[in-house]
């Protein structure tokens, strides 16, 4: 089916579904959404959710912007800007007003799953200190932390994968894996995930991608100053394009858990 949201090509894939079987979503890499038929977003199981993580992830590329007016693709009724809450985190997306299902972009999509949150204001005061340019995880817009404290295009906040909410998915996707006598992957694996997916991770990881591009550039390393991040890394390189938190999480997620990506 044509994508609502961008009316590029969408893909029907097979995603595992709760208590046994599999669901089938249309999933849209133009623009980063997926299309659920009624009461399907429920039916995910957590390795589902995981399986989704890979097929989003593994093949990105610069988002679409999403129409003004979207239609049901099964009715064609226009789409209703809906807003809601889970757990004290606030998510949209667009319903069918003739209840045949509904469309959400992948990151809004993890906000209603609890697996990603807000950054708070003290981690947002330092993550300034390793970078000046994000780039939003919704509709990939620039983010110019000198002066934004959320997308000045989509007003989606600034958020990074909640460790404790991805270790809580994995270990169910574990214990259900454990019931077919899959491997599971080891408890060091998921101790270094928490640590990997922590601010202080996001941070080193931001720390080190600003010295390979000092390196790429044939510059001498950069002495620490006021305008430069706390380990003397020049951020304006750094982070020229922009740097997606949320990606970055799942590139340490699926770095940490690669070699058991069967499981999802």
């Amino acid at each position: 089916m044509n994508c609502p949201g961008c009316q590029s090509t969408a893909a029907e894939q097979a995603f595992d579904k709760l208590h046994g079987g599999q669901v089938l979503l249309d999933v849209c890499h133009a623009c980063h959404g997926v299309w659920f038929d009624a009461q399907e977003s429920p039916q995910l199981s957590a390795a589902g959710v995981l399986q989704l993580f890979r097929e989003m992830h593994g093949k990105r590329s610069a988002r679409t912007q999403l129409l003004h007016a979207m239609k049901c693709p099964r009715c064609r009724e226009v789409l209703s800007r809906t807003h809601d809450m889970v757990r004290d985190n606030r998510f949209q997306y667009f319903r069918c007003p003739s209840a045949h299902g509904r469309f959400i972009t992948f990151f809004q999509f993890l906000r209603e799953k609890g697996i990603v949150r807000n950054l708070s204001a003290r981690q947002l005061t330092e993550l300034k200190k390793h970078a000046q340019l994000l780039q939003c995880s919704d509709c990939g817009g620039s983010i110019s932390l000198a002066k934004d404290t959320a997308c000045p295009a989509c007003h989606a906040p600034l958020c990074i994968l909640d460790p404790k909410a991805v270790g809580i998915t994995l270990d169910d996707a574990k214990k259900a894996a454990a019931v077919t006598g899959a491997v599971l992957a080891p408890a060091v694996a998921a101790q270094l995930l928490m640590d990997q997916l922590g601010m202080e991770g996001v941070f080193r990881t931001l720390d080190g991608q600003a010295r390979q591009v000092s390196r790429t550039l044939g510059n001498p390393p950069p002495q620490a100053t006021p305008s430069e991040g706390s380990n003397g890394v020049d951020i304006v390189e750094a982070v020229s394009d922009g740097v997606d938190l949320i990606d970055l999480g799942i590139d340490a997620f699926f770095s940490v858990f690669g070699g058991i990506g069967d499981l999802f």
